[in-house]
């Protein structure tokens, strides 16, 4: 078996949990978005640029940074494996998809439309609510400057379990 029918065998597996969980992965819109910079832990704690994420067409971009892929003993994110491939999806990859929190929520909703972001554009979604994560090291900043994520001031607060019932 070949490694891209493999790859490509593991991210339907992902895919499938996912829906399970009741998670819709966004899909890409014709229009071009802004640029979504990846970043992750360097050698010495620093972030450094690892790669990017873009939208061309109907299609998600991810590609990585070539100054990070020439790095020797670069480690590459887990859902990317091959430093040297482009990657390109109509669906958003788990990887991002897992950030976004439920843009039905009404907190959410009024955080972006504050920003001036509607939900259906999904870069700039994961670049102002979702840099940072608690679940892995890497950031999400957008490029062109525009700001990103909340830190402490303006953050959407988590959501608190409701009992089970």
């Amino acid at each position: 078996m070949s490694i891209m029918k493999s790859l490509q065998g593991r991210l339907a597996a992902i895919r499938d949990q996912v829906r399970t969980w009741g998670l819709v992965l966004p899909r890409a819109t014709g229009a071009r978005g802004p640029v979504v910079q990846v970043y992750g832990p360097g050698r010495d704690g620093a972030m450094v640029l690892v790669g990017t994420l873009s939208q061309d067409g109907g299609d998600f971009v991810f590609r990585y940074d070539r100054r990070f892929a020439a790095q020797p003993g670069a480690e590459p994110i887990s859902a990317f494996p091959d430093l040297e491939q482009l990657y390109t999806s109509a669906e958003l990859w788990p990887f991002f998809a897992v950030r976004i929190p439920p843009l039905k929520r009404a907190d959410v909703r009024e955080f972006l439309q504050r920003r001036g972001v509607k939900p259906e554009q999904t870069l700039q979604v994961l670049g102002v609510l979702t840099r940072k994560s608690a679940t892995n090291p890497y950031e999400l900043r957008l490029e062109d400057g525009a700001p990103s994520g909340p830190t402490s001031e303006g953050a959407i607060p988590p959501k608190a379990p409701q009992p089970m019932t």
